[in-house]
């Protein structure tokens, strides 16, 4: 059994490690993706740069002429869907919209949060950031390598299982040696220590981010398990009977900040036709997570009325599983000290390719 799962683990690694370090390598960079983005993009770099994200804007031009000013920067035709609000103090509100047919381009608008100045239009997953983002969930291959990705996601977690049972001591008091990298040995011996320790010892992140990718990549299997063990609750939706025109979006989020006090808005859904509600994505207080926004807030855009409230944290605990799952997959939940940690344990199925391919490479050639 031992010698069947050591085969299976190499020569699964010799044809897919490459893959699963490309999107280890990706996932890596993007726990920082709008800070890079900033630094990457000239015509946001004056904005500044922090990579501690949980800090909050204080903008001085309203959303309203922000959200003005984007429709005047895209495409006629095109249509506003969602806000994204400014991270940090600096940063730039990001209006997504949908863009004219028949192409229907994801544009995406960033506007200053204190002028409402249009910073730059861009077609969301050909800038930098967002086509790193696309390698990483699609590998550029539309559904078909979503799948794929969420696939190799069981292939990681393998990796992950199998490292831990082949590395495991089968004799008592050898816990020391297989915890131990050589330094004196040499090179082979040095590397089979280091992909051995390293893959052990970076064995629970790898596998949290393989389950928590496969479950975003298979979200309906996944939430039709959970749901088969304790009932989901389902989000409530809101329709309204159009009356004038909408209010301004302050005054909107001014009246679900009366109603949830200690919110915090990340983002606004806007309305697609007149008898839509406006939904805002918000973290409630207590929430651990820092920009996931899995709370949120309906309100009818005529009137300022509250629909309704979802809180995250008081939801059945199959629907609590399901919000932890976008924010331990990109350390959201875990604040910088946990994107940094995320960020190197990224870089290691990268290193344990190298390192495995190398070590069996050594071996053939010595055979032949």
């Amino acid at each position: 059994m031992r010698k069947t799962m050591f085969s299976l683990h190499k020569y699964s690694g010799l044809l897919l490690g490459m893959i699963v370090a490309l999107i280890g390598l990706s996932g890596s960079l993007l726990v920082f993706d709008h800070a890079l983005d900033e630094a990457l993009t000239p015509e946001l770099r004056g904005l500044g740069l922090d990579l501690d994200l949980d800090v909050a804007t204080e903008p001085s031009a309203t959303l309203q002429q922000v959200l003005s000013a984007s429709k005047g920067a895209v495409p006629a035709g095109s249509h506003a869907t969602r806000i994204y609000l400014a991270r940090q103090a600096g940063s730039p509100h990001t209006i997504r919209f949908n863009g004219p047919p028949p192409a229907q381009a994801r544009l995406e608008v960033n506007v200053a949060a204190d002028s409402a100045q249009v910073l730059t239009v861009r077609e969301w997953g050909y800038y930098p950031m967002s086509w790193l983002y696309r390698l990483h969930y699609t590998l550029l291959s539309g559904h078909r390598g979503e799948t794929l990705v969420g696939i190799l996601g069981f292939v990681l977690l393998f990796y992950c299982i199998s490292g831990l049972v082949l590395w495991w001591p089968r004799r008592r008091g050898r816990w020391r040696q297989a915890l131990r990298i050589n330094r004196q040995a040499s090179n082979a011996r040095f590397l089979w220590d280091l992909h051995r320790v390293v893959g052990v010892a970076s064995m629970p992140v790898l596998s949290l981010c393989a389950i928590t990718g496969i479950a975003m990549v298979f979200a309906k299997p996944t939430a039709a398990i959970i749901d088969s063990v304790a009932p989901l609750a389902t989000k409530p939706s809101y329709s309204v009977a159009p009356s004038g025109q909408p209010l301004p979006l302050n005054t909107l989020i001014a009246k679900a900040k009366l109603a949830v006090p200690n919110s915090e808005i990340k983002r606004i859904f806007l309305p697609q036709q007149p008898q839509h509600s406006l939904r805002l994505s918000a973290n409630f207080a207590g929430e651990p997570w820092s920009n996931h926004g899995a709370s949120s807030i309906w309100l009818n855009p005529y009137s300022g009325e509250v629909l309704g409230l979802w809180d995250a944290s008081q939801q059945p605990w199959g629907n609590t599983v399901l919000s932890w799952v976008f924010p331990l997959h990109n350390a959201d939940v875990l604040g910088l000290p946990g994107r940094w940690l995320w960020l190197i344990v990224g870089t290691i199925p990268a290193l344990l390719f190298f390192t495995g391919t190398y070590l069996w490479w050594r071996k053939w050639r010595r055979r032949r």
